[in-house]
């Protein structure tokens, strides 16, 4: 890049002074033109200079000649700083606007920001932003996160603008009643926009945006619950692999997606982008789009037989929304999956019950869910299993499994009895 300050002289200048311009040229092709708001008398200036700091005459008689030569090279440096800073293709009033900030900075002093205006813009760079743990770009999914908690901070404050120093305790308690009474959230529905907002106000922090430690206190709690979801056991997943769905394709695709997932136990988001470039020696060599992680899963006879059944291209990924949708149907066509589920969970505040169908209660989650259980239940040792989910902790895994009192005593139970016959 290469910048030239010259003047112009007519006959308008009287010979006496004349405005000192600014010329770039990106390297390329762009030339670009721009008044600066220095003025000189003519006859101290050179044109035919070739260093910057030979532009103004080295006059003895030009009393101000150092401080015309300080004040041009500061306009470049900021010419320059600015330029390197630039995303995209230079524009002449971007150099206009660039040479009017140098001289006028308090016209372009940005308002002090608030937190609507951070998150606005984290999440405008989200898109092309990467994670610092797998250095692939943010997922839709996690943008999408960002999305919700702002819409319900916006909705939340009305006409208002919320601020860093806004996010107390007294927020914290009108911000999750509002959550709860106003909008019938879960408790863990709360406990995840706590958390995407504590995510905000860490990375805003660490940009010296604010100084606000309240969000950080104890009492400023992620809220959660153990969740009671639930999973299909082997009989049942063989049932699912039993329906005739020859005459309806769309509940088809759906049904081989699922059993996909549950023999895999890869997430909705890697159990649809499975590719036969991705299977090795029989095994599924899989980056998990969550956390990165490379995993392998051995290919169990049903997912042969899917993957057979479509040339080893799966069919269409849904969204993940309506996969959920259509999988319901697919369940409610299998008798052993109308039997009565209670489920409770913390909702508006209040602790609910309610009894439905377990038809009702599947989705696109409950493929992993199964696959892991149902692994727990054959006495897989649990390190391999999490090697496959790819959990990380085990305490985190045995929330993550759902097995319930009776299966638990009834493992029991036959160790006792091996225990005995030792």
């Amino acid at each position: 890049m290469r910048i030239k300050f010259f003047i112009r002289t007519s006959s308008k200048t009287n010979g006496k002074e004349s405005t000192i311009r600014v010329r770039l040229n990106d390297g390329i092709s762009t030339t670009l033109y721009a008044i600066t708001q220095l003025t000189i008398p003519v006859k101290f200036w050179n044109n035919k200079a070739k260093a910057n700091r030979e532009k103004v005459r080295d006059m003895t008689e030009f009393l101000d000649r150092d401080w015309y030569k300080n004040k041009l090279d500061e306009l470049e440096k900021h010419i320059r700083t600015e330029f390197q800073e630039l995303k995209r293709d230079a524009t002449s009033e971007w150099l206009n606007n660039t040479v009017d900030m140098f001289f006028k900075p308090e016209k372009y002093k940005p308002e002090p920001e608030t937190l609507f205006g951070f998150i606005e813009n984290y999440i405008k760079k989200s898109i092309t932003r990467t994670n610092i743990n797998t250095g692939k770009y943010i997922s839709e999914s996690t943008i999408k996160k960002y999305k919700t908690c702002y819409n319900l901070l916006k909705e939340f404050a009305g006409d208002g603008v919320l601020n860093f120093e806004d996010i107390d305790m007294q927020f914290y308690q009108e911000f999750t009643s509002f959550l709860a009474k106003g909008k019938n959230h879960a408790k863990n529905t709360i406990g995840k926009q706590i958390a995407v907002l504590k995510a905000f106000m860490n990375q805003a922090k660490e940009s010296g945006l604010h100084d606000n430690t309240q969000y950080t206190r104890k009492k400023f709690k992620i809220v959660t619950e153990d969740t009671e979801s639930v999973y299909l056991n082997e009989k049942e997943l063989n049932c699912l692999h039993e329906l005739d769905l020859s005459e309806n394709k769309r509940l088809e695709r759906v049904r081989d997606l699922f059993l996909i997932g549950a023999w895999t136990g890869c997430r909705f988001g890697d159990f649809t982008t499975i590719t036969p470039d991705k299977i090795k020696n029989n095994t599924i060599h899989i980056e998990q789009e969550k956390t990165g992680h490379l995993v392998k899963i051995p290919l169990h006879p049903v997912v042969v037989e899917v993957l057979n059944k479509y040339d080893g291209k799966l069919p269409k990924p849904l969204t993940n929304q309506k996969f959920n949708e259509y999988i319901k149907e697919v369940c409610e066509l299998a008798d052993e999956l109308k039997t009565p589920e209670k489920i409770s969970q913390t909702k508006g505040g209040k602790r609910v019950t309610k009894t439905l169908p377990k038809y009702m209660l599947i989705s696109s989650h409950t493929a992993r869910r199964s696959f892991a259980t149902n692994l727990y239940l054959s006495k897989f040792p649990t390190i391999g299993i999490m090697k496959m989910t790819g959990h990380k902790s085990e305490k985190t895994f045995l929330k993550y499994i759902k097995v319930s009192e009776d299966e638990h005593a009834a493992m029991l139970a036959e160790h006792w009895e091996k225990w005995e016959r030792s």
